[in-house]
């Protein structure tokens, strides 16, 4: 039912199907970022300047997945508006835009109790919106259904 290719040119002779997939290569680079800042964290020996550059590392990686949002915000509001979304991108949507507004608090360092029971809140968030958007992405290609 999604698999079909896209539906013409949209950004400089892209294909909606190039645009996912644009959009889910952003989304997997960003969790290779997030890692990355966990084994620098973990891998540096003064835990002051682990923690600068974990949140140097986390910043680029948040930018690159809000820049994989646009592409999904205008997915999902031609699904919605042609009555053909699957259930899950509602859940994906919710969990998507929490996730991003604590990443977008955190990445700009104005919450006081920003700790690491929050952070970890935060990065269970992220993984559950990731999976929901992997989900997502193979019921597009036609491999889930």
């Amino acid at each position: 039912m999604f698999k079909q290719r896209g539906r013409g040119n949209l950004v400089a002779g892209m294909t909606t199907y190039e645009l996912r997939a644009i959009s889910f290569g952003l989304q997997i680079v960003a969790l290779l970022i997030f890692v990355l800042s966990l084994i620098v964290l973990k891998a540096t020996k003064s835990k002051r300047e682990g923690v600068i550059k974990h949140g140097k590392i986390v910043t680029g990686g948040y930018a690159l997945a809000v820049l994989s949002v646009f592409y999904m915000l205008y997915s999902a509001y031609n699904l919605i508006i042609t009555g053909n979304a699957p259930s899950v991108i509602y859940i994906h949507g919710l969990f998507g835009a929490i996730t991003l507004a604590l990443g977008f608090i955190f990445v700009i360092n104005r919450w006081n109790w920003k700790t690491r029971e929050n952070m970890r809140i935060q990065l269970a968030l992220w993984t559950l919106t990731f999976s929901g958007g992997m989900l997502l992405y193979l019921i597009f290609i036609g491999k889930f259904t």
